[in-house]
């Protein structure tokens, strides 16, 4: 071989490694961005969560209904309230709301869902009451009791005497739904050294160190951490699975403890269609579907509500728009598309069409 083709054949390898090291520069880039992102949604949720739960706590604690059938130590009175109070919440908010009433003894009074507890003894359970009977101020944490959850408790005074504790506890179901509008899926982890303490997770599931504290993970994702690991993620925030990508982040509970963690998990096909919004992305992730669909057609009536999004856009709202306004979308789609080769075509629809599924085969 000639000098030259040598050369040649130098830069050509160099070229190529090159291309390669900024190709995956970049990719991590975007997906350290997707990740600032989602955990920015996450804060965000989490503080939505804890103001509903603060603000709900401390109307029950004004209650002097309540109060009075505390102080009478009837049970049956504080679950009519809780329930009766409860219902009209969920009913008026949409948000399924549980609450206790926490006697000074540590017993529990009243639960709005199920009051077959009540009479339990739950103090080896809650070192943080404990801890609040001494300063009796407000607390809102995620906490390790029977189970892990978000509470926010308000101690009850009346007449100056302290009487006990209300208590709204709140699960992962309205975030698990809430990040599933952007088909992202959440898993919610407590570290096993709260084992002991958290009987409702007995049979729960564990990655490595971890329980399973969620219930509407898809079980996929527990049999693949499983089999890979889960540490890394834990340590680094992030790991690059084999069809998902996986960001966490820490729960720390009212004293500063790290006692879990929160998973955030996205398919690399969805991936795919972040990245068609990566100039507006922290934009895309701020509404879900239905949320620009809504937001769109509260536009004026006079405008033509469909001519300023992107054939992406309008495949993505096709999705959930109401069946009155499906003819004059898909009217629009089809201007549109008109000049679309057939590849061009097959490469849109493989960007929109990504479908999470909550249980099932990830594919």
């Amino acid at each position: 071989m000639k000098l030259y083709q040598k050369y040649l054949a130098l830069m050509i390898i160099l070229l190529l490694i090159t291309t390669v090291y900024f190709y995956i520069q970049r990719k991590q880039e975007f997906v350290n961005r997707v990740d600032v992102v989602l955990m920015n949604l996450l804060d965000k949720k989490i503080e939505e969560e804890k103001g509903k739960a603060f603000s709900f706590a401390f109307a029950l604690s004004q209650n002097e209904t309540l109060q009075t059938a505390i102080k009478n130590n009837n049970s049956a009175k504080g679950y009519e309230i809780l329930s009766r109070y409860m219902r009209t919440l969920e009913i008026f908010s949409g948000v399924q709301v549980r609450t206790q009433i926490v006697s000074k003894e540590f017993v529990i009074f009243a639960r709005s869902w199920d009051n077959s507890d009540a009479g339990l003894q739950i103090k080896e359970y809650r070192p943080d009451l404990k801890e609040m009977v001494k300063t009796l101020k407000p607390h809102l944490s995620f906490e390790a009791g029977r189970r892990l959850v978000l509470i926010a408790s308000i101690p009850i005074v009346k007449d100056g005497e302290f009487i006990g504790f209300v208590e709204v506890i709140q699960r992962f179901g309205s975030m698990e739904e809430y990040f599933s509008n952007f088909d992202v899926d959440l898993l919610v982890l407590l570290d096993s050294k709260y084992e002991d303490q958290s009987i409702l997770l007995k049979k729960s599931p564990r990655i490595g160190n971890t329980i399973v504290a969620n219930e509407g993970v898809n079980i996929h994702h527990i049999a693949y951490l499983q089999k890979v690991g889960v540490d890394n993620l834990l340590r680094k925030g992030m790991l690059d699975g084999d069809s998902h990508f996986y960001f966490s982040k820490a729960i720390v509970n009212t004293n500063g403890e790290n006692i879990g963690s929160f998973v955030l998990i996205v398919s690399k096909k969805k991936m795919k269609l972040f990245s068609a919004f990566e100039k507006e992305l922290d934009t895309f992730f701020t509404y879900a579907r239905k949320d620009l669909y809504y937001g769109i057609i509260n536009r004026d009536s006079s405008m033509n509500i469909y001519s300023d999004f992107t054939d992406k856009d309008l495949l993505l709202l096709k999705k959930c728009v109401h069946k009155e306004d499906r003819a004059a979308l898909e009217e629009k789609l089809r201007m549109n598309l008109k000049n679309y080769t057939k590849d061009e075509l097959i490469s849109l629809l493989l960007d929109v069409n990504s479908k999470k599924k909550s249980r099932g085969e990830i594919k």
